[in-house]
């Protein structure tokens, strides 16, 4: 009978873990110092977030959607940074170096 309760008790509580919103926070770093973060799980439906709406002047822009986050319409040659695509997993990192901006996901 403990065994019994036990085992449901570890499956309610992997099942509320699992079904959890996401706490995770995408922190932005300009010139490897933190400008700003945004908390992922304000962001299901999307938006774009320009560096300037932050209050500096880098051509850079972000999509936040479905608790991701990702480099897009970034000014720079190569735009290898849009090519990361979304990241929103714990220790996940975009970089654009040309503009010195990155993002990383922390918990």
């Amino acid at each position: 009978m403990l065994a019994a309760i036990s085992l449901l008790a570890a499956a309610a509580f992997f099942w509320m873990r699992m079904h959890a919103p996401r706490g995770n926070v995408a922190a932005v770093f300009l010139n490897g110092e933190q400008v700003y973060a945004f908390s992922l799980s304000e962001y299901t439906e999307p938006a774009i977030v320009s560096m300037a709406q932050l209050g500096y002047d880098v051509p850079v822009n972000f999509e936040l959607k479905d608790q991701r986050i990702r480099f897009i319409d970034v000014d720079c040659p190569d735009k290898l940074c849009e090519g990361f695509g979304f990241i929103g997993q714990e220790n996940e990192t975009a970089v654009c170096m040309p503009n010195r901006v990155s993002v990383t996901i922390i918990a």
